[in-house]
């Protein structure tokens, strides 16, 4: 069996690292190289970051790739979940239009981008790494913000280097809050009271005094 006939067993695999790569082939490391570096100029293979895979012909196949593109984000770090610009765009909060997979992450900070997308992870806290939820779709798992905590997590980083919040810098935003229920400026308030830091626990008020709420 040739070795375009070995790739092509990876076919059903979501993604797949090197290793998975070496099981397959049984070549050197110099003859995998070269033959990953091969079936990448040809398209045959995807990188999503380094030593991190999958076929073109997986992807091409997908029905929903945005949906396939999520699953992708919380794995490129991990544990990480989608948040941010991504998930308030999703329900309307930010009108700006966002290219780029947003998510917060335990480990550091980082960028990839790769020919699917682009991918941005913020680093959180331990004990503000919570507020997402577990979403089924096309046969993956995902982990996304609830748009309480995605606005949370946007707003905490947008203003980690203030020393204070004020309503001028609150309305820049121009947010859509309409969406938003009273259940969710709860979740919003549990979120800031668990900073223990004044100009979050603070935050709520300032949100609804901005924006009239």
């Amino acid at each position: 069996m040739n070795q375009v006939s070995k790739l092509q067993q990876l076919q059903n695999l979501s993604y797949f690292g090197k290793s998975t790569l070496s099981q397959y082939m049984d070549l050197s490391d110099n003859s995998l190289y070269a033959n990953i570096k091969r079936w990448q100029k040809r398209g045959e293979l995807i990188q999503l970051k380094k030593g991190f895979y999958v076929t073109a012909e997986f992807y091409k196949k997908l029905p929903n790739k945005e949906i396939y593109l999520e699953f992708i984000s919380n794995r490129l770090k991990e544990p990480s979940y989608l948040s941010l610009e991504y998930v308030l765009q999703k329900y309307g909060v930010v009108s700006e239009a966002i290219y780029s997979f947003t998510s917060v992450t335990l480990k550091s900070r980082g960028t990839f981008i790769n020919k699917l997308g682009t991918f941005l992870y913020r680093h959180l806290k331990e004990n503000l790494f919570s507020g997402y939820q577990l979403k089924e779709l096309g046969g993956f798992t995902i982990k996304e913000a609830t748009k309480s905590k995605a606005l949370f997590d946007y707003l905490y980083f947008r203003n980690f280097r203030n020393q204070i919040i004020d309503k001028e810098t609150l309305r820049s935003y121009r947010l859509n809050l309409d969406e938003l229920k009273q259940k969710d400026f709860q979740e919003f308030s549990t979120y800031c009271e668990m900073t223990k830091v004044k100009k979050y626990q603070n935050l709520l008020n300032l949100l609804k005094e901005a924006y009239a709420l």
